[in-house]
């Protein structure tokens, strides 16, 4: 599903894919951008979706040749702080568009680690997250 979503925008025109980079997860639903990406994809205009084409806009994907990092690895090369995380696994629903300002900063992101956060987020999703980015980081 991921990789649908994704192919689909990257055969986008630029002025689609730069129309979806301007928009917040609220304005993303009345694009017509989105539009054409669900009629690519075949997909059901749901939040999921919405979710998973709002994270995967604007951010360094890594192709299959590259080394890809998971989300909590990513952030942490690209020196996002802890504080920063906690603030989004609190901050509920909002939190969603913290960690797209953060994921901008990475690079060679996970292209299946960060379609799964998209697609579950919620409680537990931020929390592992947390979690995830604790864990991973090197004393």
């Amino acid at each position: 599903m991921y990789q649908k979503i994704y192919n689909a925008y990257c055969r986008l025109s630029k002025g689609d894919q730069a129309d979806l980079k301007r928009c917040n997860l609220k304005k993303i639903a009345n694009s017509p951008a989105y539009f054409r990406v669900l009629k690519m994809t075949g997909l059901q205009d749901n939040a999921q979706t919405l979710r998973i084409l709002f994270l995967l806009v604007g951010v360094d994907i890594a192709t299959e040749d590259e080394q890809s990092d998971s989300v909590a690895m990513a952030l942490i090369k690209a020196g996002v702080k802890e504080d920063h995380i906690i603030q989004i696994s609190r901050s509920g629903e909002n939190g969603i568009e913290y960690l797209k300002r953060q994921l901008i900063r990475c690079k060679h992101l996970n292209l299946d680690s960060i379609g799964k956060l998209a697609l579950y987020w919620g409680d537990n999703a931020r929390r592992n997250l947390l979690k995830e980015f604790i864990i991973s980081q090197q004393d």
